[in-house]
């Protein structure tokens, strides 16, 4: 008898499985429209670019940067939650340029958007807004971290589970007194 969860005996066979892993992180879902599972490539892109897209609105479109520095040498200034939030990945491809611009000394283009804000528009803007740039910052994090999950499931496939007849260790033989 098959496990309900799993109801095929066949290994799903998925394509390229990096690819797929690199297409999710490129722009979330696209992986997994690749691969010809489409259903999952909605929700996974529904979910992480609409989390995404309404962090950056609550919090202003300040909230996505990247400063190049050491955590060691200037802590206050590091930026942990862009670490979550490049794994959404060509979403924070401008974040990232406009940090290599700054960090070489040169001017943000595009307007400055997801630049680093100088330290005294962080000073005035985040007491206008509160709070909402707290939020924007775990809602952008939190998209990442769910793509992170994107891209191991396109990477890894579905999960597969054994049914109690398949696995080769049933609890009476692991209790060693044969009842």
């Amino acid at each position: 008898m098959n496990d309900p969860i799993d109801p095929s005996d066949e290994p799903v066979l998925l394509k390229d499985p990096a690819l797929a892993a690199i297409l999710t992180w490129l722009l979330p879902g696209l992986g997994h429209w690749y691969q010809g599972r489409k259903f999952k490539a909605v929700v996974f892109g529904a979910s992480v670019i609409g989390l995404y897209v309404v962090g950056m609105w609550v919090g202003n479109s300040q909230v996505v940067y990247w400063t190049w520095v050491s955590p060691l040498r200037d802590s206050e200034n590091f930026r942990l939650s862009f670490i979550f939030q490049s794994f959404v990945g060509g979403f924070t491809f401008p974040g990232m340029f406009q940090g290599l611009l700054s960090y070489f000394g040169k001017p943000p283009i595009l307007g400055g958007w997801m630049a680093a804000p100088p330290q005294d528009v962080v000073n005035g803007l985040y007491p206008k807004i509160g709070r909402l740039v707290e939020i924007g910052t775990v809602y952008t994090a939190v998209a990442g971290l769910l793509n992170l999950l994107a891209i191991m499931d396109a990477y890894g496939g579905p999960i597969r589970y054994r049914s109690q007849e398949e696995s080769p260790e049933t609890p009476d033989s692991l209790s060693g007194d044969g009842r």
